[in-house]
């Protein structure tokens, strides 16, 4: 009776020091999730998470179009013809309205019509381009994306409505998420758009499934499919909520499997008929058959088996450090701002260490349903499908590609500052949480306020980025492509000199970097050509034109050019000796391109078509390629 007893008092002295602790929750399995009134009590809460996320944004309406604006609004034919371009954004690739072919240039291309058709519909409406009222879409939608976060958010942690909503985990939780930095680029970016339509189609989903579970109504399930293959449509990411909305159900509502399948096979079956679709349109699911050689659309090309891991996780590390860190970003993270990395450097060890570590943490939590647990895998499963480990997207890495995974972490931050320290020191009240929250919040909020102007102009944004990606290849370009836009609209000659040496500076830079780099050449050939019409030094131009040349030797623009020179040029034995001497250049440096050689020859004929060096070198290049025909015709022309 007296171990009875003592067991009695252990268990009451427990409960009495639970009950000193208001932020504590655990998941229980607790009824009328979706009790009335959540809005009239939570509308101060609701109010400010809304306009924050409208508010930050607004100041984006005069901003200009910049990156991928032209791939999907600015110079796509589908965006451009309106209403009438709807059923061709639908039925098509989603760069092809771009390039008006399906290219390929990515692994698995790239179907994602939804928020392309919100464009082409703006378009429709205003009868024509107009940027202020994208971004004011854009910021609306974050704002009530941050809101809708807050609804489920609420739903899942707490007392369930019985607490002020200042004291919410969902309140501060949803606070963190629509202030953090990471995701200007998805909001103050008009492509972003996907991004914010995702999620909430996918939040939409989980919502709406949660609904079901509770009221068994089958709307609410349909109303969950409905809005998971909308999600879907936005972009590919919501199908990691295939996992997230199974968990989350498990986690907070019930842990009877056999109404969690019905969910996820309702679910699995929308995610079948858009993949269907999705082949259809694109013809195949990842494979094109075609390899992606482009270093830019496939950064790992020149690594081995380890390197690639190894870089991987490197991005995986920077991924977590700026979901807590948000300090410094950049748009750019393209060879070689990220460093091929190698296993025998910490930083990718440390990396893989920390994810299987939380990983362990996070399966050992599910029985137990801890809410730390349920953040971890909130977060792994929804970076799992931008983070290059199952299949390769295009690029090392972007902060929108976490658009969706910081609400992981923002849930952890605030269970951490609300409820765990409580726990873990007496010392620390929850009041004082309430200040660490208020006090991230506003940092997070200024770091947010400072990086938008950033995205004001193409300059702007490079400009910004230069200054974190000073070895990437892409920022370099970027960079001096903005500045040699911004000289061609100039009209004050000394500052065109000025802007057009600052715009070379970077493309030179660029090319030093990644010497193929085919935008960074043409960009210089633009460059060198306006450099001329300034100096004048034709010996110049042909030498920087030849090392452009033998680098991407099918340029246009260079072709366009030589036709310029035809009759321009000041010496027609200088511009045979650059024919000659590029073209063997090609029939050696780029692995015997015969074709792209025999043209160069061929070309300076032009400028003396009896030229016996170039006619005998022609015919010998016909004749080691076993085309006795028209080696014959070149060597009759010799005289």
């Amino acid at each position: 009776m007296a171990k009875k007893r003592n067991q009695l008092s252990k268990n009451n002295q427990k409960k009495a020091q639970e009950s000193n602790i208001p932020n504590e929750r655990r998941p229980s399995f607790e009824k009328n999730l979706f009790e009335d009134g959540f809005w009239k009590r939570n509308a101060i809460g609701g109010a400010i998470i809304f306009l924050l996320g409208l508010g930050l944004y607004l100041r984006t309406l005069p901003y200009e179009y910049v990156l991928d604006d032209q791939i999907v609004i600015t110079k796509n034919i589908y965006t451009q013809a309106g209403f009438s371009g709807i059923w061709d954004i639908f039925t098509t690739e989603s760069f092809q309205g771009y390039f008006q072919t399906q290219k390929d240039l990515v692994v698995g291309a790239r179907y994602r019509p939804l928020s392309i058709v919100t464009f082409a519909i703006e378009h429709g409406i205003m009868g024509g381009l107009n940027r202020h009222v994208s971004h004011f879409i854009n910021a609306l939608l974050y704002g009530l994306s941050g809101l809708l976060l807050f609804r489920i958010l609420s739903l899942l942690f707490g007392k369930r409505g019985r607490e002020e909503w200042y004291l919410g985990l969902g309140f501060s939780a949803a606070l963190l998420w629509v202030l953090h930095p990471l995701h200007t680029e998805a909001v103050a970016n008009i492509k972003g758009r996907d991004e914010i339509m995702t999620l909430i189609g996918s939040l939409a989903a989980l919502y709406y499934s949660l609904k079901y579970i509770e009221k068994g109504k089958l709307t609410s399930l349909a109303l969950a499919a409905l809005s998971f293959f909308l999600g879907l449509l936005s972009k590919e990411s919501t199908i990691t909520f295939l996992g997230v909305i199974p968990l989350s159900i498990y986690f907070f509502q019930t842990s009877n499997f056999k109404k969690i399948l019905k969910v996820f096979g309702t679910l699995f079956g929308v995610f079948v008929i858009y993949l269907i679709i999705r082949y259809q349109v694109i013809g195949y699911f990842l494979d094109s058959g075609k390899e992606v050689t482009d270093l830019m659309n496939n950064p790992f090309i020149n690594m081995d088996f380890g390197q690639k891991y190894a870089t991987i996780f490197y991005t995986l590390l920077l991924y977590l450090k700026l979901s807590f860190v948000p300090h410094p970003l950049t748009h750019d993270y393209y060879p070689f701002h990220i460093p091929t990395m190698e296993w025998t450097n910490f930083l990718p060890i440390l990396s893989l260490v920390i994810y299987v570590g939380i990983g362990i943490y996070a399966l050992w939590g599910i029985r137990k349903r801890q809410i730390p647990a349920y953040a971890i895998l909130f977060y792994i499963f929804t970076l799992s499908i931008v983070s290059n480990l199952f299949f390769p997207i295009g690029t090392f890495m972007n902060e929108r590609f976490i658009f969706i995974s910081s609400i992981g972490v923002c849930i952890f931050i605030a269970y951490f500052l609300l409820d765990l320290l409580p726990i873990i020191t007496k010392q620390f009240k929850p009041l004082y949480g309430l200040i660490a929250i208020g006090a991230l919040s506003i940092g997070y909020g200024y770091k947010t306020f400072t990086r938008i102007p950033a995205w004001k102009s193409p300059v702007s944004l490079n400009a910004s980025a230069i200054k974190v990606s000073k070895n990437s290849a892409r920022a370099n370009c970027f960079m001096g492509t903005a500045l040699f836009n911004e000289y061609k609209e100039m009209t004050d000659e000394a500052q065109k000199k000025i802007v057009l040496e600052r715009a070379s500076g970077y493309i030179r830079r660029s090319r030093e970097l990644f010497p193929d780099y085919y935008n960074a050449n043409l960009m210089l050939a633009g460059i060198v050509a306006e450099n001329y019409k300034y100096n004048g030094d034709f010996d110049k131009l042909l030498l920087e034109f030849s090392e452009i040349a033998t680098n991407s030797p099918n340029m246009q623009y260079l072709f366009d050019y030589y036709s310029y020179l035809e009759t321009r040029a000041p010496d027609n034995q200088k511009m045979i000796n650059y024919f000659y001497n590029v073209g063997k250049n090609i029939l050696i440096d780029q692995k015997y391109n015969f074709n792209m050689g025999l043209k160069y020859l061929d070309y300076g004929l032009k400028f003396d078509r009896n030229n016996k060096l170039l006619l005998e070198t022609i015919a010998k290049t016909y004749e080691t390629l076993g085309n006795t025909a028209k080696a014959q015709e070149y060597f009759n022309r010799i005289r």
